[in-house]
């Protein structure tokens, strides 16, 4: 059985570990510590097992997609999509009326994803996510809520 539900500080640890083994540039510790605490974090679960994480946070009527991370092994399974078009639904019952994110240049299927949905290209952060041997670019995109489903 799959759900999506709210995460808090107790899980942290699972948050981690399916950052490190999905990200090459994870979040870490202090970042997850703080949006457990402060923003709205939900998981995708099927059963007791944590496939997807993500966190997004809410000023005025602007909801920004801070994270969202799926688990390797559920890539390319609908899952990441899911977890965004239904954590956004659950945004609106907040008041949210517009999602904001940056997305790295480099990550295609994300992109694709996110306009297939209904965001647009709004500019580009220069320089935004750090490399090994430097940074990339991000774009920025919105899209107005309900999303294209």
């Amino acid at each position: 059985m799959t759900r999506i539900a709210m995460l808090g500080i107790h899980h942290l640890e699972q948050c981690l570990l399916i950052e490190t083994r999905s990200d090459p540039h994870p979040w870490g510790r202090v970042n997850w510590l703080r949006s457990l605490r402060d923003d709205h974090c939900l998981g995708y679960w099927q059963g007791d097992e944590l496939l997807a994480i993500s966190a997004y946070t809410l000023v005025l009527d602007d909801v920004s997609l801070l994270n969202i991370v799926v688990d390797n092994d559920c890539r390319g399974s609908g899952v990441g999509r899911r977890l965004l078009t239904e954590g956004l639904e659950w945004m609106q019952q907040f008041g949210g009326a517009r999602c904001l994110l940056e997305v790295r240049v480099s990550n295609t299927v994300a992109r694709a994803l996110y306009s297939k949905l209904g965001f647009v290209e709004d500019g580009i952060r220069k320089k935004y996510y750090p490399l090994g041997d430097g940074h990339e670019d991000a774009i920025l995109m919105s899209a107005d809520l309900p999303l294209l489903v």
